[in-house]
């Protein structure tokens, strides 16, 4: 049997459509269903699928109901990754819902809203497997590498500039947050973002001493991370330090206070007046 595939992804009337395609064999409808499978947990919901044939396999459809998927309630907060299922004289396979290499879909996420206003996004991950963000909080997404720490002598900042990859993405914002865990404190930073050789760049600005502009980063030690909003689904990225750290000294009210950062392989760490 050939990989599954969709042909089509869409909402209608609240529900999520999906259409596809099994190639080469014919499916019953009680071997075919699409599982709605809960990525950082246990859950799985089976989704009932309908079957068509003709010459070159089996065509389904199947539609998702999320305000009512969770035994008649509205699916949780979560990411959920959407599969499908199917039992055939091959056996039995668990595939991931991709679009076909012949069959070209729109890969802008579609963003629509549940009873109680929850926001709910369905778009193709960097894998290119099908995916649902219910509640649109950040999350994480792994570890993005700084490539630079520099001062910006004029603004007296500290300004980090690095890369990633993020296959398929046109639209995006981004702010850098940073974390003292000690004190539950958080403190957001401008970030500005471009796009060279298929490569998403970033460069961040984190003011140390400008008071009566901006108020500084304070003392502490913050851990860094980026935070990437694509079409309303934020994805969160852990940066880890370069190889070359960074210290310097900086003068807060006539005061001299010591900044340094961790090194590579670390996770980047700024630390204020210690």
């Amino acid at each position: 049997m050939d990989e599954p595939y969709l042909t089509e992804v869409g909402w209608t009337n609240g529900v999520l459509r999906l259409r596809g395609r099994v190639p080469g064999v014919r499916v019953a409808a009680s071997d075919l269903v699409v599982l709605v499978r809960e990525r950082d947990g246990e859950r799985v919901l089976p989704v009932t699928v309908e079957p068509a044939h003709d010459d070159e396999g089996t065509a389904f459809d199947a539609g998702v109901d999320l305000a009512t998927a969770l035994a008649g309630a509205t699916l949780p907060h979560g990411v959920w990754d959407l599969d499908l299922a199917v039992e055939s004289p091959d056996g039995a396979r668990v595939t991931p819902l991709r679009p076909g290499t012949a069959v070209p879909l729109d890969g802008v996420p579609q963003r629509r809203f549940l009873p109680g206003s929850t926001p709910v996004t369905v778009y193709f991950d960097r894998h290119g497997q099908l995916a649902l963000d219910v509640g649109g909080e950040p999350r994480t997404a792994g570890d993005c590498q700084a490539d630079t720490l520099t001062w910006n002598d004029r603004d007296e900042e500290l300004m980090i500039s690095g890369h990633l990859v993020l296959p398929g993405t046109t639209l995006v914002t981004a702010w850098l947050s940073l974390r003292d865990p000690h004190t539950a404190r958080e403190y957001d930073a401008f970030v500005r973002i471009g796009q060279v050789d298929g490569l998403f760049t970033y460069t961040a600005a984190v003011p140390l001493t400008r008071s009566f502009i901006d108020d500084p980063l304070p003392r502490g030690r913050w851990g860094v991370h980026l935070v990437m909003g694509v079409s309303g689904i934020h994805r969160e990225f852990r940066v880890l330090a370069p190889a070359e750290p960074f210290q310097h000294q900086v003068r807060r009210r006539l005061v001299p206070t010591r900044v340094s950062t961790t090194l590579a392989p670390d996770p980047l760490v700024i630390t204020v007046g210690r």
